[in-house]
């Protein structure tokens, strides 16, 4: 199958070491995962690479030809980093990785691409199935031209470094935070962001840029709706400048919880900083610090049971400490207002470390006006909080109208809601309103006006169970909870399997986890029950 780009042999080759998929076949595993879910995510068809064979041209005691060269033409360039995968003697590394990188530095696209927010993106993706030592990590960062940038798919646990399987996802006694399903979702999301840039012409001219991302921060452009919802009447809603926050880099426990929180800081209108992984260098780590905290005006360190990683020259210093260090000073500077907060949240079962728990003491002796220290039991909540005290609000006009039923879904699940919906529709008015991945801040102010129109509010998933629950869970707050004037159903198709603990229990809400074919039936049975008509 030919490229999308008529310069190139395929659009995404994938270089792992031979090792990594023989006991297991996790890569084959993995690249069948993709295609699934790239077909869920482009309109495109996409070409992989991908040497399956053993025996077939790649082994890694095969001499470089003409052949090989001509298959690392592709656009996109993913690596499998795993403990084995930096072996600067190695098949893998010295004629995929090094060769492509080349490559890509001088043909037509270059490696960088401009994505079509603005944002620019490497076109060597890693995905990462172990922790690896720091060696490692600074050869990849010294190559790669800058900090790594991965999407991890690591199984952890006390004493446990392996790659995260999709069993894993259903495991009844996982500790693992990560989904398989949500990492290979990033994966495609990433591919489709950089495809989308390419299709534009937007190419990146530069070999070394700092800010590479996987994830984009969001688009300052403003946030795009895509809802049924006419024009008449008009009511004053709210609609919030970004504000830009300084996101600590955290001790390695905490990475995924940074990452979940730096996605829900995004949905709620912040700019993040900063977009890359904490550096491996001491000296690079805090002028990234430096650099980014200064264009902030507040600032968020995530803080558990480990102090974190020390700088080599003082073993007294971690880098949260140092982190929050230079916040501190930013709120005592009378000519700024800089806001700093501290969550800490600690795994119960596990004790602090010495050196942290001198630390939070230290912490909390040093709170002073512009600072404050949450032990909230979730994100949603101190986001609000941060959100309330930081943000400015100015005055937006926007739609809504009287409907029986307000229907609202992810982009993501689109398809199988229009057919829901217009199942629904043949019997009550329905006004919908589908939740592009950006400005979700303005869809929840949308909401706040749009379901006291309406007779019954309706949230609805699929494949997008990690967005509905937490929104659900802020508009029946924005809506006066309990005294809210509208019922609101949340209600989730059976498969996938994981989406049978997604419920929000609270007074003015109904959950319900039905088959697909089951679901309009169930909208109407609330809405009659509602409605209390027979």
């Amino acid at each position: 199958m030919a490229s999308l780009h008529n310069d190139y042999e395929y659009d995404i080759f994938i270089s792992y070491r031979q090792n990594d998929n023989k006991s297991d076949g996790w890569v084959t595993e993995f690249v069948e995962k993709l295609n699934q879910e790239l077909s869920a995510t482009i309109k495109d068809k996409l070409s992989i690479f991908f040497d399956e064979n053993p025996q077939d041209g790649l082994l890694e005691t095969h001499q470089v030809d003409d052949s090989i060269s001509s298959k690392l033409k592709t656009i996109i360039f993913i690596p499998i980093i795993s403990q084995t995968y930096c072996d600067t003697s190695s098949f893998a590394w010295q004629h995929e990785f090094i060769a492509f990188r080349n490559l890509a530095d001088n043909d037509c696209l270059k490696r960088n691409i401009r994505l079509p927010n603005g944002n620019y993106a490497s076109r060597i993706l890693p995905v990462k199935i172990h922790d690896i030592d720091m060696d490692d990590v600074r050869l990849l960062e010294k190559e790669l031209s800058g900090g790594l940038r991965s999407v991890d798919f690591i199984y952890r646990d006390s004493g446990v470094n392996r790659p995260l399987r999709p069993v894993d996802d259903n495991l009844a006694d996982t500790t693992s935070p990560v989904l398989y399903r949500n990492q290979i979702n990033k994966v495609a999301n990433a591919i489709k962001e950089l495809i989308g840039g390419i299709k534009m012409g937007q190419v990146g001219t530069q070999t070394e840029i700092e800010n590479v991302s996987i994830t984009s921060p969001p688009d300052t452009s403003g946030p795009k709706i895509s809802t049924s919802l006419p024009g008449q009447p008009k009511v004053a809603t709210l609609s919030q400048e970004k504000i830009s926050i300084f996101l600590a880099w955290t001790s390695f426990d905490l990475k995924e919880k940074r990452e979940e929180m730096s996605i829900i800081l995004q949905k709620a209108g912040f700019n993040v900083l900063p977009t890359i992984d904490c550096p491996s260098d001491d000296e690079n780590f805090k002028t990234k610090v430096l650099a980014d905290i200064k264009k902030c005006s507040c600032s968020l360190h995530i803080i558990s049971n480990e102090y974190g990683r020390r700088f080599e020259a003082d073993d007294e210093v971690s880098y949260p400490r140092f982190q929050f260090e230079e916040a501190k000073k930013l709120t005592q500077q009378a000519e700024i207002s800089f806001n700093c907060f501290i969550w800490y949240t600690p795994d119960v079962n596990k004790p602090n470390k010495p050196a942290q728990d001198e630390f939070i003491k230290y912490v909390r002796n040093n709170i002073t006006s512009n600072m404050a220290f949450s032990n909230s039991l979730g994100p949603m909540q101190l986001v609000d909080d941060i959100r309330i005290i930081t943000m400015k609000t100015v005055e937006k006009v926007l739609d809504v109208k009287d409907t029986d039923i307000f229907f609202i879904f992810n982009q993501q699940d689109e398809q199988e809601a229009m057919v829901i919906t217009d199942r629904i529709s043949t019997e009550y008015p329905v006004e919908l309103m589908n939740i592009l991945p950006d400005g979700e801040e303005e869809y929840r102010e949308k909401s706040t006006q749009q379901i006291p129109r309406s007779k019954l509010a309706v949230i609805y998933f699929k494949y997008s169970a990690d967005w509905a629950l937490p929104f659900i869970k802020q508009v029946w707050k924005q809506v006066g909870g309990a005294s809210s004037p509208t019922p609101l159903m949340l209600v989730g198709e059976d498969e996938p399997q994981s989406n049978m603990a997604r419920y929000f229990k609270a007074p003015k809400v109904v959950s319900s986890i039905v088959p697909k074919d089951e679901v309009p039936g169930e909208v109407k049975k609330v809405y009659v029950k509602v409605m209390n008509i027979e």
